[in-house]
């Protein structure tokens, strides 16, 4: 089991340890793993690959001895067939019925019989006809049974990987790209599994027709069958060599891939700036290079895989016309019968041939590695907010949520929170203001654990939240920001967040304290309507009331509102304004202002300015300051709103 990662470890040190040696093999003995889950499956799969490839040399053995049987002249020769025949019976099947041998005697005189060789050669090619039938369906089940298996790992890989990424941390994702992440939940997982369908379609099989067709050839010529294998050393070793290409090129393949994807993606979710600025021309470039990068892992991967089949074929061939040479020797000096040199030629091409498929098959394998290495590397990572072993579960706050000497840095270098020390008294209403990047966001992110504090505490009742289950903490916190997320789903289902226990009545009171109702009542299909992609089907103002309906509908003892009415019309925004006023009476309740207006009823408001809380008082108790950062702020935003247009945005001097 490979050991799993912090998130926030770094990759590149990770990966270059990656390349000693038997990490690969380690990485595709854990894939295996996920196959053994399906252990019936296999067993029948490998049934079945069996009766494939047991076929051709069964059609060997069949054909050489009806040719031998038929054809041949010498009396004395055809009666030691015949004891042969009595004697394998008797030893193989020491149950069978007396007279069994007599019986097959009386079949081989049967077709020996004049005039009976073309008959004779009408059995054989029934013989083969049914014998191929058989190893057609076999082929069918077996190949289904491996591609079904493959599939399964599949699927699997991909839900371990999202059940695992979902509940990373948000620093996971601000160093990941969308497009990345993707990826690797597609590409990488799909790749590997179309890695493990060649290997388990072949590798089930063609092994056995290898050792089969070579114990034929053992038993008719062993001389000549040394010459034959004598190719395969530096078969293994061409074979080996370009996997291992194969591998280093498919993983930096998939890296342009996600690369690609990450792009794609930024131009899509930003088509209307992209459009707005024409930006097309440079998008399209910026698309192509990245497709030029792609191209060019591509056509190396190509290349080694390309030179397997023909390399391998070489040497195969070169034996081949030493072993033509020699075993013609045979022949002329009488050494060897022209049936049995036919058998031969047949047993060892069953035999290479299958060696010529295990090339194609080590490539899958190598690309199976490169894509699993990928994959493990998301499902292994371990989350940087996790509950601790003691967590215990967190009530309902009674008393205050306190920000105890909060220090908090993203990077681990500059303090964004220095030294931030408040109380919100239940039932409270703190709004927090300052300039940008003052740090007033990452108050909000703290709460819930989104990051943990780098020194100091956040409490609840005095219980540090780092202290709490994950799920009593957040599960008292609604949180409404100035980016509205909603998902590709009906009206309801993004109220209820996916939660089935909220009744429809339940949805619609929400919607209604939102001042959502009218426009859902509009909509063609109400309640049931799907509102798209980001909810693309709705307004902006539209948008931040579904997500305001989202957070009321959770009944929340603590509500977080980060700048949420900042992209609404003044219309939107005084309704909006009207049912957050009535909804947080009672609740307590943290306010990241934008518009200064919204907030002038807070019991308290605190200005921060670099990281740190430089004012604490009432609307009115700031305003009277003559040098407070508040009043200044208010009175650029109160001046920017005179000077606008009608209706239009005011200035935003306090957004972060």
């Amino acid at each position: 089991m490979i050991r799993g990662t912090d998130e926030n470890s770094n990759y590149d040190a990770r990966n270059a340890t990656r390349v000693r040696k038997g990490y690969a093999w380690r990485v595709y003995k854990r894939l295996l793993g996920y196959v053994f889950r399906y252990r019936l499956r296999l067993a029948a799969a490998f049934v079945f690959g069996l009766f494939v490839a047991v076929s051709l040399p069964a059609i060997v053995l069949g054909a050489k001895g009806f040719v031998d049987i038929v054809f041949e002249k010498d009396p004395a020769v055809v009666e030691a067939i015949k004891q042969e025949a009595a004697s394998r019976i008797e030893r193989v099947l020491p149950w069978a019925p007396d007279g069994l041998d007599a019986t097959v005697g009386s079949v081989i005189d049967y077709l020996r019989a004049d005039g009976m060789e073309m008959r004779a050669m009408m059995w054989l090619a029934a013989f083969v006809l049914v014998v191929m039938i058989f190893s057609a369906v076999s082929r069918f089940v077996q190949e289904y049974l491996s591609a079904s298996i493959a599939l399964n790992v599949t699927i699997e890989l991909g839900k371990e990987m999202y059940e695992n990424i979902i509940r990373l941390g948000l620093r996971f994702f601000e160093r990941h790209t969308t497009g990345e992440i993707i990826a690797r939940l597609t590409n990488d997982i799909f790749t590997a599994g179309r890695g493990l369908t060649q290997v388990f379609m072949k590798l089930l099989r063609e092994p056995i027709k290898a050792v089969a067709a070579l114990c034929i050839a053992l038993w008719i010529d062993p001389y000549l069958t040394a010459i034959g294998l004598a190719v395969l050393p530096p078969v293994a070793l061409v074979i080996l060599r370009i996997g291992r290409s194969v591998r280093k090129r498919m993983r930096r393949s998939l890296e342009k891939v996600a690369e690609l994807q990450s792009v794609a993606k930024e131009s899509i979710a930003g088509i209307s700036i992209v459009k707005g600025f024409c930006m097309e021309a440079s998008e399209v470039q910026r698309m192509h290079r990245e497709y030029r990068k792609l191209q060019r892992q591509g056509l190396k991967m190509l290349k080694a895989d390309a030179a397997v089949g023909p390399i391998t074929e070489l040497i195969m061939v070169c034996g081949f016309v030493v072993f033509i040479v020699l075993s013609a020797r045979k022949v002329i000096v009488g050494d060897l019968s022209l049936s049995a040199l036919g058998a031969l030629y047949v047993a060892l091409g069953g035999m290479l041939d299958p060696v010529r498929k295990l090339s194609a098959v080590n490539n899958a394998i190598q690309t199976s590695v490169a894509s699993a290495m990928r994959a493990f590397e998301f499902i292994d990572l371990k989350p940087d907010i996790a509950e601790a072993p003691d967590a215990v579960e967190l009530p309902p706050i009674r008393e205050s949520l306190r920000f105890q000497d909060v220090r908090f840095s993203y990077t681990g270098d500059v303090d964004v929170l220095d030294g931030v020390d408040f109380e919100v008294k239940k039932g409270e209403m703190v709004a927090i203001v300052g300039f940008s990047g003052a740090g007033k966001s990452t108050i909000a992110k703290l709460v819930p654990r989104f990051y943990d504090v780098t020194a100091g505490a956040v409490l609840i009742d005095g219980t540090d939240v780092r202290r709490a289950t994950l799920t009593s903490l957040r599960g008292q916190i609604s949180i409404v920001t100035q980016e509205t997320i909603l998902f590709n789903e009906t009206v309801a289902m993004n109220i209820a967040a996916g939660r089935p226990e909220y009744t429809e009545e339940r949805v619609r009171e929400a919607a209604r304290a939102a001042h959502a109702h009218g426009f859902i009542e509009a909509l063609p299909q109400g309640y049931a309507a799907n509102i798209g992609e980001s909810g693309g089907t709705l307004s902006g103002g539209q948008r931040q009331r579904l997500a305001i309906a989202r957070a009321l509908i959770k009944d929340p003892a603590i509500l977080i509102l980060d700048e949420a009415t900042s992209s609404l019309d003044s219309e939107s925004e005084k309704a909006i304004q009207q049912a957050i006023e009535e909804f947080v009476v009672g609740r307590t309740s943290i306010v990241i202002a934008h518009r200064l207006s919204t907030i002038q009823r807070a019991d308290r408001i605190l200005v921060l300015d670099g990281g740190r809380i430089v004012e604490e008082g009432s609307h009115a108790e700031l305003m009277q300051r003559d040098s407070s950062i508040y009043r200044r702020l208010y009175e650029v935003q109160f001046a920017s709103a005179e000077s606008a247009p009608a209706n239009g945005p005011a200035a935003d001097p306090a957004a972060e």
